[in-house]
């Protein structure tokens, strides 16, 4: 593939899935960030570049592991995408379609854990942790003894408000001095189990999510600070010259109003004010369109680098990472950093040796962002493959091992991404470690091979262990095709454009086979590299759907109804529950999004002649909004 598609790197691809859902596993779940924001969100930016449609890149927070009871979030809470120089913000602003000059509202991006609380009557209800944006934790009863959290609000509210868990500066001297750094700290106690500590905590709201229509941002913020809830710092600005810009803002705090503030944060959040017109832009993949981070500047200490290892990714793909002198950023001390490639190494002038200057971009993982004093000399790469001794070979810019069939570790990648994007449960790294280099596991399709007494022998797991672990993957069939090619670590194929040639009509294997590339080119969204990717695939790698077939793998079958073609979004107040309104879309062929956007085709709500702003936004957009009962009407 590499002589075909060069620039496409398929390899690194895998590699910065498994990274990216790594580190959003140890950020969400463990509260221990592994690696700083600027590397995670080079590894983004990379991936996007390669792989738009990856599932790690679409996917919010990371699916819950604790103990605490899961329950799914009303309206899913997204996330937001980032900018970091005036220019990439002008370029957002420009991109909003808006006038130069519309009126933005900026405020403060607390440093926590974002919660989703709900109000019933005006009375606390219930709170949510983010989770993976879809199903969130069950932490009422902590966040009822947390500051800025009233038992009881100014008025009788009913709806969901988001706001974010921190521990200020001064709780975090006086009582915490042990953690790292406030929001580590916040993470863990917040999902205490015996809820010790919560009552050090603040709660500072920034939206309404459900349960009040609001015509601007402006306006929002002062609804909720009327309700007496504590809010961050806001303003209503623009980017007009001679006035006090969002870019001046950003200046300002990054210089020294951050350091004055008593919680933490890492960059400001800039808004269109007006709703309607925010609301109208939609999302992509979770993130509104209509909104942005304005993220702050890294901070950096001097360290000496001592050793590089060389780690084999599971696409084979070999990456460097520094091992230097711990040093101390922004209250956590750091001791590895990805060098990311071979070509980035040769670019910085790297040696063992070397004064290096380390970063924790965006405040949360490391990077090496230069060298100081150099040795003179360039570290060498490896010339044997670290996993499988195979002759290393140079792709552009990165090292690799071109053993692709017998190198373990480009087997344990393969699998893991099939695990990952069909959301199966307990094959964590380890065990799949275990069973590639125990010689049970070759490729994925030998997880349906393997027997409950074989896993029950893996690092004497026992057989009520493996018998959960099995149960996990069984649980998952039959697979929807597009979930099961877009598992096998197709090169730029994901699900999402596996559905988008589906929906073309190759919706079965046959017909995707039959294809040529011409065909595949010429469906909306695919284009030539991507048609000539997965028809090379197909062509020499289809074999691995026939011996999952041949093991008890079933596809399951699209649906063909009479929504087919058509997307949902439910918003308000039902009279049933809206999971079972989803579920009759999906039985009828139709699509369920999160949120109004510029190709969905109908908007569910109480009150189809509503003049709220998500309902003008809809209607701007062409959307047509229906009641329930119209609803019903179509799907019965």
């Amino acid at each position: 593939m590499s002589d075909i598609f060069p620039q496409l790197s398929p390899e690194r691809v895998s590699e910065l899935e498994s990274l990216i859902q790594q580190a959003r596993h140890d950020y969400y779940n463990t509260g221990i960030p592994t690696v700083t924001d600027e590397v995670y969100d080079a590894w983004v930016d990379e991936l996007a570049e390669f792989k738009a449609d990856s599932p790690a890149l679409v996917a919010v927070g990371a699916t819950p592991v604790s103990v605490w009871q899961k329950v799914a979030h009303s309206i899913p809470m997204g996330s937001l995408s980032k900018v970091n120089t005036l220019e990439e913000l002008t370029a957002w602003v420009m991109g909003t379609g808006e006038a130069k000059f519309e009126p933005l509202l900026v405020t403060e991006k607390m440093d926590g854990i974002s919660i989703a609380v709900s109000y019933v009557n005006g009375a606390f209800s219930q709170a949510l942790t983010r989770g993976d944006g879809v199903t969130g934790e069950d932490i009422s009863v902590n966040v009822a003894r947390m500051k800025g959290v009233p038992g009881k609000l100014a008025k009788k509210f009913t709806g969901v408000l988001r706001g974010e868990v921190v521990l200020l500066k001064s709780d975090h001297l006086k009582h915490f001095p042990t953690y790292a750094n406030p929001r580590n700290a916040a993470s863990g106690i917040a999902k205490r189990l015996d809820g010790q500590g919560s009552e050090h905590l603040t709660i500072f709201f920034y939206h309404v999510a459900e349960g009040h229509e609001f015509e601007s941002e402006g306006e929002q913020f002062e609804w909720l600070s009327s309700q007496g809830l504590k809010i961050p710092n806001w303003y209503v600005t623009a980017m007009t010259p001679g006035i006090r810009t969002p870019h001046d803002l950003w200046l300002e705090y990054q210089q020294f109003k951050r350091d004055e503030l008593d919680y933490e944060i890492d960059g400001l959040v800039v808004r269109l004010n007006n709703f309607v017109k925010q609301l109208a832009l939609g999302e992509t993949d979770g993130r509104p369109k209509g909104a942005v981070a304005f993220k702050f500047a890294p901070m950096t200490r001097e360290s000496v680098l001592q050793r590089i290892d060389w780690q084999v990714g599971g696409s084979g793909r070999i990456t460097p990472v520094a091992i230097f002198n711990p040093v101390r950023v922004l209250g956590a001390e750091i001791t590895n950093a990805s060098l990311y490639n071979y070509g980035y190494i040769k670019s910085l002038g790297l040696d063992i040796g070397a004064t290096i200057l380390i970063a924790r971009a965006m405040d949360v993982i490391p990077r090496v962002a230069a060298v100081r004093k150099s040795t003179g000399t360039v570290a060498a790469a490896p010339r044997t493959c670290p996993s499988c001794g195979s002759e290393t070979q140079m792709d552009g810019e990165y090292l690799v091992c071109p053993n692709t069939a017998g190198c373990p570790a480009q087997a344990v990648g393969r699998i893991k991404r099939y695990v990952t994007v069909l959301d199966v449960k307990e094959w964590g790294d380890t065990l799949l470690e275990k069973l590639v280099n125990g010689g049970l596991v070759q490729d994925v399709s030998d997880l349906y091979r393997l027997t409950e007494a074989q896993l029950a022998d893996v690092d004497r797991m026992g057989k009520k262990s493996a018998e959960k672990v099995m149960k996990t993957l069984w649980d998952k069939n039959p697979i929807p095709l597009e979930s099961l090619l877009g598992a096998l670590s197709i090169p730029l194929c994901g699900p999402t454009m596996i559905k988008i040639a589906m929906d073309a009509g190759y919706d079965t294997i046959p017909k995707l086979k039959a294809a040529n590339i011409e065909e595949l080119s010429s469906i909306e969204g695919f284009g030539p590299v991507k048609a000539q990717t997965l028809w090379i695939w197909l062509r020499d790698n289809s074999g691995i759907v026939d011996k999952l077939v041949m093991l008890g793998v079933k596809i399951k079958a699209k649906v063909h109804g009479n929504l087919n073609g058509k997307s949902f979004c439910f918003t308000g107040a039902s009279s049933r529950p809206r999971t079972e309104l989803e579920n009759l879309v999906k039985a009828a062929g139709g699509d369920v999004k999160s949120s109004v956007g510029k190709k969905l085709t109908y908007l569910v709500m109480a009150d189809a002649n509503s003049t709220s702003s998500k309902a003008q936004a809809a209607r701007k957009n062409g959307t047509v909004c229906l009641s329930e009962a119209d609803f019903m009407k179509m799907v019965t």
